[in-house]
């Protein structure tokens, strides 16, 4: 069959129609790597949460709660307010899915944390500290939505990890957190140098858990050939028991020994045992070369039923009492000296109404009010940071 040439017309058609085709192929290019790189990887993890044998023949149920698991939560820009009105010193633990910003203000805390990775700016308040949970061979998030979230939500502070220490926690050997907080700390820094990274926060800063601590610094140096870096230093402030097979914290993994502190209830809410574990941790600190290093205490209070011997009352004075230590310690040999020499630039209570631990709640949600421990916390504020 006899092939004709294209008429002009047919030429006019094809001179508009292929450069229209090219430009809506590269159209659709452009929409599906944008997407790639503004939709979230999978959130797919190994990571799962522990049970724990905390309490001494403790009769609290063992249900799940939002401490021990990792949720992502979307939150909506909070109305507009001067952040002078909040301190970013004090804050809080958060293990229910309330509204922080209103309980931050009743309590005058700007600051908070849950456990958990938030999709929050940095121009929210009160501030939101990240948290990466960890388990033998992966975390949550992983690696590839990690760097995603760091990407799109930058200038934050990601804490690696939680309570590696502590066999129900993110029981760790102190050779597989230093790996992992290596590999973590590069995505982080590589995708936001802004970015700040803080340390896993150990139970309690007693001389097995500095020992620990230890051989996590010695893991570092020996894989990579340089001291561990470090943003921020994290320690819990608890007196547990650390006896293996027995309540309290056990024994950290990788640790042949089968007793520590051996400490009773009664002893958990000693106030001189809290002072001293503060201080040791700091002279630690800058024995390894990290005293420029800002610290926070980001979780401690009373864990224990007040049928143990830990009434109301007591909570409160051990509030004011911790939070008295905390605002006025200094050290001129170990506390930061861009900080005048405390020794703890920041902390948060734990916390605001856990169902688990609700010795210490600083809220009644059920009343919407705050419960006597969080008129303990509001009037320390207003008398000391307004």
């Amino acid at each position: 069959m006899l092939k004709l040439p294209p008429t002009k017309k047919t030429n006019k058609i094809y001179r508009y129609l292929f450069p229209s085709l090219i430009f809506l192929t590269l159209l659709i290019g452009s929409a599906v790597i944008f997407w790639q790189k503004t939709s979230p990887p999978s959130t797919a993890s190994c990571w799962q949460p522990k049970q724990d044998a905390l309490l001494p023949q403790s009769q609290i149920t063992q249900a799940e709660t939002a401490r021990s698991q990792t949720q992502i939560v979307e939150n909506s820009p909070e109305p507009y307010f001067h952040k002078s009105s909040l301190t970013d010193r004090v804050g809080f633990g958060l293990t229910t899915n309330v509204d922080p910003l209103a309980w931050g203000k009743r309590l005058n805390a700007g600051w908070y944390l849950d456990w958990n990775i938030q999709f929050r700016r940095i121009s929210q308040y009160p501030e939101h500290w990240q948290m990466i949970r960890l388990s033998t061979g992966c975390s949550f998030p992983p690696p590839d939505f990690l760097r995603w979230l760091v990407l799109h939500y930058p200038g934050q502070v990601w804490v690696i990890g939680n309570e590696p220490d502590v066999i129900w926690q993110d029981s760790l050997t102190p050779k597989e957190y230093a790996r992992q907080y290596h590999d973590a700390y590069q995505i982080i820094k590589t995708t936001d140098p802004s970015a700040m990274v803080a340390t896993a926060g150990i139970s309690q800063a007693t001389p097995l858990r500095l020992a620990y601590l230890d051989r996590v610094l010695a893991a570092y140096q020996s894989s990579y050939s340089q001291p561990m870096p470090v943003d921020w230093w994290t320690v819990h402030g608890y007196v547990l028991r650390e006896e293996r097979g027995s309540w309290g914290v056990d024994i950290p993994p990788g640790l042949s020994v089968n007793t520590g502190a051996l400490y009773e209830v009664s002893d958990h809410g000693r106030l001189d045992l809290f002072e001293q574990q503060i201080l040791a941790f700091r002279q630690w600190m800058a024995k390894n070369g990290y005293r420029n290093t800002p610290l926070a205490l980001t979780e401690f209070g009373i864990l224990m039923p007040a049928d143990y011997g830990f009434p109301s009352n007591f909570v409160q004075q051990y509030l004011k009492d911790t939070f008295q230590y905390l605002s006025t310690a200094v050290d001129a040999e170990t506390g930061l000296p861009q900080d005048e020499n405390h020794l703890v630039q920041r902390w948060a209570w734990f916390s605001l109404a856990d169902t688990k631990f609700p010795t210490s709640n600083l809220a009644d949600l059920q009343k919407g009010s705050l419960s006597p421990i969080g008129e303990a916390f509001r009037d320390f504020m207003h008398a000391n940071y307004r």
